[in-house]
Order: structure tokens, then sequence, then C-alpha cells
């Protein structure tokens, strides 16, 4: 077997389907085995049905939590090749592999493209992709993810942002790195490993999965008249040049808060504050785009 590939009947609200249907005639003659998950947790154990083959590529069909669920099952051996189709709603993991916009051409790539090394964050035993966080993030990520049926795409997570954004407070949070601890009233922390979350929101714009360290984005207390003209300017990554907003690399670090904050990891939620988050240098290799 060259490839397994992973396909989450459920993501990106039946688009998944009809890639997947789209994508056979590619796949004909080739030594790919398509095996279909069945709910929540079982690419996970897909995953891990394969995970010490050395060399085999594994792909993910679906969307950002379905690759979450598979790089969990694929890890920690990393002994796998990784790739995506993409198919669900944010799409963000895939905006930093560079796959060409033909899905023949992804499609191959994702298969057969030339790979490298990917760093992978981590969080007690859960890995993850792209950002992680906590705050107004992961109550706009636990929102949509209520409401995937609702629609696809960035406009599910602008309707999270426009519920969320009036009722959210914020709240005091403190993250300690190589034992130096800051305290401040916070809107919200990101940890990331990419650039992008919520459909194509450049939240760590200097985020980079090749230099073993994530890009922390920090946003102090805001007024709620504040937030949207903030999350304007996420999608250019220009929110990073405003006062209340920090940013600073970090390979390793702890975010204490109020017990009841939930954290999020490629739009999953995992758990709550707190928590002991870490880079994953080279951690699995990926089929890129060039």
């Amino acid at each position: 077997m060259a490839a397994r590939i992973i396909f989450n009947p459920a993501a990106g609200n039946g688009k998944a389907v009809k890639i997947l249907e789209s994508v056979k005639p590619y796949l004909r003659d080739q030594d790919i085995e398509i095996v279909t998950t069945k709910g929540p947790g079982h690419a996970t154990e897909l995953a891990r049905e394969v995970a010490n083959e050395e060399d085999l590529t594994v792909i993910s069909l679906g969307g950002d939590g379905t690759h979450h669920e598979v790089i969990n099952g694929l890890m920690p051996m990393g002994k796998t090749i990784f790739g995506v189709i993409p198919a669900g709603t944010g799409n963000d993991f895939v905006r930093v592999l560079h796959y060409p916009a033909s899905l023949e051409q992804m499609v191959h790539t994702a298969l057969y493209g030339p790979n490298r090394w990917f760093d992978l964050g981590a969080i007690d035993d859960q890995y993850f992709l792209t950002v992680a966080g906590a705050g107004f993030d992961a109550e706009v990520a636990g929102w949509a993810n209520k409401h995937k049926k609702q629609g696809n795409g960035t406009w599910v997570f602008i309707r999270g942002i426009l519920y969320n954004a009036l009722g959210y407070r914020p709240q005091p949070m403190t993250v300690t790195i190589d034992g130096h601890s800051t305290t401040q009233n916070t809107f919200m922390i990101a940890m990331g490993n990419t650039q992008y979350i919520a459909g194509g929101m450049n939240i760590c714009p200097q985020a980079d999965p090749h230099d073993g360290q994530f890009e922390i984005m920090w946003v102090e207390g805001i007024k709620p008249w504040q937030i949207l003209p903030l999350l304007t300017r996420v999608f250019r990554g220009t929110h990073v040049k405003r006062s209340v907003v920090k940013t600073f690399p970090a390979r390793e670090l702890t975010v204490e808060g109020p017990s009841g904050l939930w954290v999020h990891a490629d739009g999953e939620l995992i758990g709550h504050l707190p928590v002991h988050v870490k880079t994953i240098p080279k951690a699995i290799r990926v089929h890129m785009g060039i």
C-alpha cells in the first residue's frame, strides 16, 4: 500500500463526499486504500493503525478538525508522511502548504509532492498543526463548531465573532516562559505554529512551521467596541501593529487563568486552562507544493 486516505464524510456539510467522488478518477490503478470515519475520534484510530509504517503516505480528506484527529493518531511516532485534501469549513492548514488550485494537481501533490519536515505544537498529549488559543478565539471556535451546518467557510466564523463580541469579557491570564511570569487582563492569546485560523484570518503572521518555535499573539483586555475594528485587520495580519497586541516567539510556555476558560487547538475545543504548550520541532514530514 502506497497511501491511506482517511475520509470524513461529515466534513464540510457534505462537501467532502462530493470531493471524494471527484478525486476517485485520479486514484485508479494506484495502490491506495480509502477508509471512512464513522464518528468523532475515529480518524485518530484509523491513523494509529498505520502510524508505524515507515514512509507510508497518510492523507486526511476533511477539514482542519479531521486533520487534527489524524495527526494525533500518527504521533508521537511520526514515521509516516502526511498530506491533506481540504474539504472542511475553515481549511486553514492547507493555506501554508502551497498546493495547486487544480483538484487533480492538488491530489497529486498531497500524494507525491516533495515532503518537508514540519513542526507541531503539543498541549499535554494533544498535538496540533496550526494554532492553539484561549479566550475569545476559543469561544468563537466552540460556537462555529456548533453551527457548521448553517454554512461553510469564513462566514461561519464571522457570525461567531459577531455573536460573541458584545457578551465576551476579558479574563486575567498569566503566561510563564523560562520561569518568568507575566499577568494581564486578556482578550485572547494565540500560539501559532502556522499563521491562519477561522477560514483565513492571519492571526500569527510571523508563524513558521519550520523554525522550531511558536509566534505568540497576546491581546490585552479591550472594550467591546474595540473588537470589530481590531478583527477587521486580522485578515491582512496588520492587527499586530496595534498597541493592545503583543507578539513574541516562544518554544514552550504555560498559560494560566480561570479554570472554566476553554482552550482550542486547530479550531477544536480540547480542554480548559491551565495548559502547558510546547513546540515539537521536525515532528512529521508533510507533502507540500513548490
